[in-house]
């Protein structure tokens, strides 16, 4: 597979998503969102903690439109928190978790902190979580 072809299906070489060879694990921007929403961070939450407009999130996920910018790093963040979470979440877990009060976050809700943009202390603990710190 050339590197044209791996980038536009939204793969670089080396990635974990080229070697499932299954479209509903490439990754792309449409992906990211549909995990970020999909695990209880609403539309309107991600429009907030990237700086964008509800609707242009919604063109995001129908792949209409691509993230610029700092948007562009603070998805990926978004994604990745997401993807560290999963590792002791389900789903509706990690909902429930973004939404809860967290004493090791001075009792904030993660989401509150991501949508103030402090991503960084909730990774903090999203990793502590995981065990991956």
């Amino acid at each position: 597979m050339s590197r044209a072809t791996r980038t536009d299906r939204g793969l670089r070489g080396g990635t974990a998503a080229e070697g499932t060879g299954r479209a509903g694990n490439s990754l792309t921007y449409p992906r990211i969102v549909e995990v970020v929403t999909g695990s209880g961070i609403t539309q309107a939450e991600l429009g907030e903690a990237v700086g964008a407009s509800v609707r242009t999130v919604q063109n995001w996920a129908k792949g209409e439109a691509t993230p610029k910018g700092a948007k562009v790093t603070r998805l990926l963040d978004l994604g990745y928190l997401i993807e560290q979470l999963k590792s002791a979440y389900t789903e509706e877990g990690i909902g429930i978790w973004l939404h809860s009060r967290n004493r090791n976050l001075d009792k904030q809700r993660p989401i509150d902190l991501i949508v103030a943009g402090h991503l960084d202390e909730v990774l903090e603990e999203a990793e502590r979580i995981s065990g991956a710190m």
